[in-house]
């Protein structure tokens, strides 16, 4: 269906979101969960230091935060079929290789770490994330995949284990999800691609149609 994770209705235009501002024209969550991403990403870099600590940092973590206001978030998530109650989250490969996991991104990731939460007891396993204390981590040393990193530093409001993310080649008929920067970014260099193929071709034709005149 079309209904979103966070407010169980159908995408709508927000009020204004500042952390996730490309989904201003159409999102799957209100400020509030806005702000809620933003507050988790702070968490995320608050005590890695002067020397690291830069809210401009970690553009793939900030993107991956912002799923669950991507209107389209419905169309990557589908039922375990398990039993569970589970959500199963499409990630595409792309965004993991060229963004999340990229070896640059990696590199700063061994450079300054992140704040991985602790886990609260059972009693407390409702309470947000940070709320039982936290670890300075190296995610490349914590975590033996960019799956491993994803379904334990979920986008805020779709926790594990309601939601478990799988990384999956984009193919036809399979939707993914990346973020809207990404899809735009492919798109533009399709389009440039396209019409320089157009424009050599058509370059092409007059050279032949000179060859004949």
């Amino acid at each position: 269906g079309d209904t979103c994770a966070l407010t169980g209705l159908e995408p709508r235009v927000p009020r204004y979101l500042k952390f996730c501002q490309d989904y201003n024209d159409l999102a799957c969550c209100i400020p509030g969960h806005d702000l809620e991403n933003q507050i988790q990403f702070e968490n995320l870099i608050d005590g890695l230091g002067p020397g690291c600590k830069n809210p401009m940092m970690y553009p793939a973590i900030r993107y991956f935060y912002c799923l669950g206001c991507d209107p389209d978030q419905p169309k990557y998530t589908y039922p375990k079929g398990d039993g569970s109650g589970t959500q199963m989250v499409r990630i595409c490969r792309d965004f993991v290789d060229d963004a999340l996991w990229h070896n640059e991104t990696k590199k700063q990731y061994e450079e300054c770490g992140v704040m991985r939460p602790n886990a609260c007891p059972d009693m407390m396993s409702n309470f947000d994330p940070y709320t039982c204390g936290d670890d300075l981590v190296i995610p490349t040393i914590e975590y033996e995949s960019a799956s491993a990193f994803m379904n334990y530093m979920n986008p805020p409001g779709m926790y594990a284990p309601d939601f478990e993310y799988i990384i999956v080649d984009e193919a036809d008929g399979v939707d993914c999800w990346k973020p809207k920067a990404m899809r735009v970014n492919q798109r533009s260099s399709a389009s440039s691609r396209a019409s320089r193929s157009l424009s050599a071709g058509v370059m092409m034709a007059g050279m032949a149609m000179r060859r004949f005149l």
